[in-house]
């Protein structure tokens, strides 16, 4: 089987395999644009994984003995990316779109971790305020839209911490737009 040609000039020394993380607060478009992107990959004939790190880490609770659950879903997403992503590259996958919430430099290395032997570009996504809160008011409910709207306002008030993405693409348009966009800024395809 013929691996599909290359989105951009290869360089000789670049990984065979590329991801994509795409972060940003919740309600920014991080698993709508990843899927676009995905489609996007797909139509050009690129053998292409999406992944939404949410659905990597449904159980619960989190175990007693581990502490902080935050870092506990960290580690287990990271831990099932890797697995994800060893079964998608045996099957020919050579580019893997992930949505996930990655704010720190450590975050970011696991990831990549994961993500064994692929070139990783961190997209932050970004929208204004009212747009994310109309976007989670239209998804969440009860609880999980409290805890988003917390969560929101407490990533407002923080202080900026340093970037751990490669670049930020606003995410105003068409998620098949903002995803084109991405992936030209990405370098995996022309514009």
């Amino acid at each position: 089987m013929n691996d599909p040609e290359p989105v951009m000039h290869e360089r000789p020394w670049a990984p065979i395999e590329r991801a994509l993380l795409l972060t940003g607060v919740a309600g920014v478009g991080k698993s709508t644009v990843a899927a676009a992107a995905g489609g996007v990959l797909a139509a050009a004939g690129h053998v292409t994984a999406v992944v939404d790190t949410d659905m990597l880490a449904q159980f619960g609770p989190a175990p007693a003995a581990h502490g902080r659950s935050g870092q506990f879903y960290d580690e287990l997403k990271c831990a099932n990316l890797a697995a994800v992503w060893a079964n998608f590259s045996a099957a020919g996958a050579r580019f893997i779109v992930v949505a996930a919430v990655i704010e720190s430099v450590a975050l970011r290395e696991w990831y990549a971790e994961s993500l064994a032997g692929c070139d990783v570009r961190l997209v932050r996504l970004t929208a204004d305020d009212e747009t994310v809160r109309s976007r989670l008011r239209r998804r969440d409910t009860g609880p999980k839209l409290d805890r988003h709207l917390g969560a929101l306002d407490q990533y407002d008030r923080a202080p900026a911490a340093p970037p751990v993405e490669d670049f930020a693409i606003v995410n105003d348009r068409s998620a098949v737009d903002v995803a084109k966009d991405v992936l030209v800024r990405a370098g995996w395809m022309t514009s």
